[in-house]
């Protein structure tokens, strides 16, 4: 089922909080967005959810097992992968290398009859993946390191997958690439998705559903549907 839900209290740096309070809950095969401007807290929501921002209160529950206590890199052992913003990537490595680092990482390294397939499947999302298989990451374009970023998470089959502003400074061709292969993650692989983004054009192409946030806190909630058709609304809170 993949029923992902979460609870932040009190998120934020030393003595300064960012974000009061924030729930949110998302099954598999479904998107959340967090949607909202520069320093609406979007970034440290999610960073309070992995684990590598300081709450007061962190509740994390995966089909009701609860994940509250695990550090990042037990979430991925939980297979809730996290794609920070800024398309990080081993910039020293080829695509290949990462895609694989990823997967060893998680799995035995005898397994490459589930490695090859989990290739084939991030290949078949991002064809120019497969092109640049043998290239170095950083001698890439920042589209195509998004795209790898996005590779890399997939290599451990998530359960849950996490976004930080994935459009962020990418050509208007690139976005529209990259929410395309988002909707058809979604689709096919049943992972759930939370998603923090600033391009609402490009969410309302995927998401389903909307946290709106202003000043880290949560000013309305709803389908994708409901803030298209509601003008004031976005326009008092997106600037659309």
């Amino acid at each position: 089922m993949n029923r992902f839900e979460v609870t932040i209290e009190r998120a934020g740096y030393g003595e300064l909080v960012v974000v009061p309070g924030l729930s949110l809950a998302v099954s598999g095969g479904e998107l959340l967005v967090l949607l909202g401007p520069n320093g609406a807290g979007k970034t440290t929501a999610l960073r309070a959810l992995i684990g590598t921002v300081e709450t007061e209160r962190r509740s994390l529950r995966l089909d009701g097992r609860d994940l509250s206590g695990l550090s990042p890199w037990q979430l991925a052992r939980a297979r809730v992968a996290f794609v920070p913003d800024g398309a990080r990537c081993f910039a020293n490595a080829t695509v290949a290398e990462n895609l694989r680092g990823a997967f060893e990482a998680l799995s035995s390294r005898a397994a490459s009859g589930e490695r090859e397939r989990l290739f084939e499947s991030v290949y078949a999302l991002f064809p120019i993946l497969r092109e640049r298989a043998g290239q170095l990451a950083g001698s890439m374009s920042g589209g195509q390191r998004q795209m790898l970023a996005i590779g890399r998470a997939l290599m451990i089959e998530p359960r849950v997958l996490v976004l930080d502003e994935p459009s962020a400074g990418l050509a208007p061709k690139l976005v529209e690439e990259l929410f395309e292969a988002l909707g058809r993650i979604k689709a096919a692989s049943g992972c759930a998705i939370v998603m923090a983004e600033q391009n609402f054009a490009a969410a309302m192409s995927v998401a389903d559903t909307c946290l709106v946030l202003d000043e880290g806190q949560v000013a309305l909630t709803g389908t994708m549907q409901e803030m298209a058709g509601n003008e004031k609304l976005r326009i008092a809170y997106l600037g659309l």
